[in-house]
């Protein structure tokens, strides 16, 4: 018995030497580091764009319009232009806290006829630069007063924005018209469709959005005349709705003084040129719905509104359809537009339009048009009805 057990001692021993010479077998944990060992830190060979101001949330569109008008006398105008938008937005690595836009275009004009979108271009003749929007966006500008807590309920509730905008009446505040020939109400109502001011605007609740301003009420320049402003309330629907329904809608309230040239002359107490202070009053009431259609969409768009331009009462109303194609390549609308004052009697005209598109993007973010559009003035306060056609040409990308 010895024997065998000193030749198992033997080979247990010549099988510990073998392992102690073998090659080892590959380790799953041997590329993780030791913690009780510093490590020198491994440079990252992926490089991230650098930020700057016109690489980080920065955009450049360009425009180009080409309009030419006539009337039933034969008298023609012409408006050229090249204009550009600039957005910049400024975030942080989780929010985006503020924005802002500016928007212009350098004109020629060879005319004048008084086309929708070309009301206040009477007083600028020859060349021109236009701006259009220029404001800034501050987004939940109290989330420093507010509790994390606080700030996820209020999340989209308090926005500031000041600058030159849409008037906040009407379903203009929810409609880019800056490039179409057909326009809303407001600049037939007020005399601009767009003002200086400041204020907020949110969403009181998931079913309604607001917007509060104080508005210099001088229209295009900014400047001080006399007069008081304007103080605005709108309660719209939820953008959920517009998505979810293709219902849009509004109640607007609007009160204090403006400049007005056109009220001025309407009354007689002064030129087409000369803005003197108009204590206006306004209540309204607006509402747009969109229906799919075997063929394309159809848009249904109402503005209503009433109040007084002292001392005179005033009403304006406008109702709109417009029909785009599911190839989104051509488009036709039909408006009727009237704003009376009383002891001055009306302006109301009948639109017709149609669009022919080489782009025309969802978001408006790239359009091409070609828009041929007939106006019949059917009745006016001051002047004979007659009837204007124009054709435009837009780019913009």
């Amino acid at each position: 018995m010895p024997k065998y057990r000193n030749a198992g001692l033997l080979l247990i021993g010549f099988y510990h030497a073998a392992l102690a010479q073998a090659p080892p077998k590959d380790d799953p944990f041997a590329d993780l580091a030791d913690p009780s060992k510093p490590q020198e830190a491994k440079k990252d060979s992926v490089r991230l764009p650098k930020k700057g101001f016109f690489t980080d949330n920065f955009g450049f569109r360009e425009e180009i319009m080409s309009q030419f008008s006539t009337n039933e006398n034969g008298d023609g105008a012409s408006r050229q232009s090249v204009g550009f938008e600039v957005l910049k937005k400024f975030s942080t690595a989780t929010s985006t806290i503020a924005s802002f836009n500016v928007q212009g275009r350098v004109v020629r004009r060879d005319g004048f006829n008084g086309v929708l979108n070309d009301m206040e271009g009477e007083g600028r003749p020859g060349w021109a630069f236009e701006y259009h929007n220029l404001y800034f966006d501050f987004y939940n500008v109290l989330n420093p007063l507010l509790s994390e807590k606080q700030r996820a309920e209020n999340l989209g509730r308090f926005n500031l924005r000041a600058g030159r905008f849409y008037v906040p009446f009407g379903l203009n505040l929810q409609t880019d018209t800056h490039g179409t020939v057909l326009q809303l109400s407001n600049d037939r109502n007020f005399g601009f469709e767009r003002d200086w001011y400041a204020g907020f605007y949110g969403s009181l609740n998931k079913h309604l959005n607001y917007d509060l301003y104080y508005l210099i009420g001088s229209g295009y320049d900014l400047k001080y005349k006399g007069q008081a402003g304007l103080g605005a309330l709108r309660v719209s629907l939820a953008n959920k709705y517009s998505s979810d329904y293709g219902v849009e809608g509004g109640f607007s309230v609007m009160g204090g003084e403006r400049l007005s040239a056109e009220a001025n002359a309407r009354r007689g107490s002064g030129t087409h040129m000369q803005a003197t202070p108009v204590e206006t009053e306004r209540v309204g009431l607006d509402g747009r719905y969109r229906r799919a259609v075997p063929t394309g969409l159809l848009s249904l768009t109402s503005e209503l509104s009433g109040g007084r331009d002292a001392p005179d009462a005033v009403i304006t109303q406008l109702h709109q359809v417009e029909y785009t194609h599911s190839s989104r390549r051509w488009g036709s609308a039909l408006q009727y537009r009237r704003f009376s004052q009383d002891g001055l009697g009306a302006d109301a005209s009948m639109i017709a339009e149609f669009s022919w598109y080489f782009r025309n993007d969802v978001g408006n973010s790239n359009l091409h048009w070609i828009k041929f559009n007939v106006e019949r003035k059917l009745e006016r306060m001051k002047g004979q009805p007659d009837t204007v056609v124009a054709l435009q040409y837009y780019f913009y990308r």
